[in-house]
């Protein structure tokens, strides 16, 4: 996770993240995840156009890909605070 924070905060030292999200800990991975989305849970306040909602699944399919489908799962709301702090898909 700390490569999406240094793609998040463009490669600077500094930055701050803002925890608006918070979802379910006990809430289960989900099992068709046919799309990447998915992996994310309620996406609804990230207010993403379609461009980036392209460009997001490109990245996670990478991640499903590399680290799996759980990895992504558990960073979930990591990801959506820092696409809320820093106004960039990562």
């Amino acid at each position: 996770m700390t490569d999406i924070l240094f793609k998040a905060s463009s490669n600077n030292d500094c930055g701050v993240v803002r925890f608006f999200c918070k979802d379910d800990v006990n809430e289960p991975l989900p099992r068709d995840y046919s799309d990447p989305l998915t992996l994310l849970g309620d996406i609804r306040v990230l207010n993403l156009g379609d461009a980036q909602k392209s460009e997001l699944r490109n990245i996670l399919n990478s991640e499903v890909q590399e680290l799996g489908p759980e990895e992504v799962w558990k960073n979930r709301t990591f990801r959506k605070n820092l696409i809320l702090s820093f106004g960039k898909i990562v």
